[in-house]
């Protein structure tokens, strides 16, 4: 599923570019983006569980203890136990039967960080005293991701927006960028492009549903960690502008000595901006 950490506008607005006027390398800008984003995924050790919120069923295997390690977690809508191992989650959990852990993460706070543990709790109406051994013994359908936290484009929607294969829709003013993923009622959609007030989307993504939306409805748009979008635009200007010397590995005056190797992969100060959020599971 396409995603970016920094909207097309955010990057060029850097000078680092040096693009000129016009959007004729908008495309080719967005894709790098994704791209980039996948790369600061996976060293983040987050390809399932990313920096935005995805709403996702995921099942666990438990060992008799009373701690379940997760992938990151926002919220949990439903947890549910096969309890004889026939294949069948046949014992939901309640709510008072578990706690997240940290206890104290606020996943959906600017400053929070994301669960990543379920405890038993001492609260459990006492059929629930430990996860049970054994492989894929627990579902939980829940929003994964690091945190949860949006921002008003101060757009809303401009006329209604039809099912699924509606990928066009017009706002009432600007405000929505390219690489955003918005958020309309409970729809998440990836902006691909605009032109004026018409935005062009991918609907339904990070496992929501596309549906029919009505006119007049708020625009808004998920926010990531600082670190994570200056990560992105450092690396994503680092390799547009070493198209310039034809992704050579060495640039610069070799005649007088004067040459900068390109040692591959990321970047140094994306790598320290980075590695504070660091899965180490």
């Amino acid at each position: 599923m396409p995603h970016a950490y920094v909207t097309l506008e955010t990057l060029k607005s850097t000078g680092a570019l040096n693009l000129g006027t016009g959007t004729p390398y908008d495309t080719r800008l967005r894709q790098l983006t994704e791209g980039i984003a996948e790369q600061v995924d996976r060293y983040a050790n987050r390809a399932k569980t990313t920096f935005q919120p995805r709403t996702d069923t995921l099942y666990f295997s438990g060992d008799n203890s009373t701690l379940l390690l997760v992938p990151d977690l926002i919220s949990i809508t439903s947890l549910k136990e096969d309890n004889n191992q026939d294949g069948t989650f046949d014992t939901t959990w309640n709510a008072n039967d578990y706690f997240l852990m940290p206890y104290n993460a606020d996943p959906t706070s600017d400053w929070g960080m994301p669960y990543n543990a379920l405890q038993v709790s001492p609260k459990s109406n006492g059929t629930q005293d430990a996860f049970l051994a054994g492989p894929r013994r627990y579902e939980i359908v829940g929003t994964w991701g690091y945190r949860e936290v949006t921002g008003t484009t101060g757009a809303k929607t401009s006329g209604t927006i039809g099912t699924s294969g509606t990928t066009t829709f017009t706002a009432d003013t600007a405000g929505i960028e390219p690489g955003m993923t918005i958020l309309v009622q409970s729809e998440q959609m990836y902006v691909k492009s605009t032109s004026g007030t018409a935005v062009t989307v991918e609907r339904g993504v990070n496992g929501s549903t596309a549906t029919t939306h009505a006119t007049t409805l708020d625009v808004n748009y998920y926010i990531y960690p600082q670190p994570v979008q200056e990560a992105t635009i450092i690396q994503a200007s680092r390799i547009w502008k070493r198209k310039d010397s034809g992704f050579a590995s060495e640039v610069g005056f070799p005649d007088i000595g004067m040459t900068t190797t390109w040692r591959g992969g990321l970047d140094p100060d994306v790598k320290q901006l980075l590695f504070p959020f660091r899965r180490l599971h």
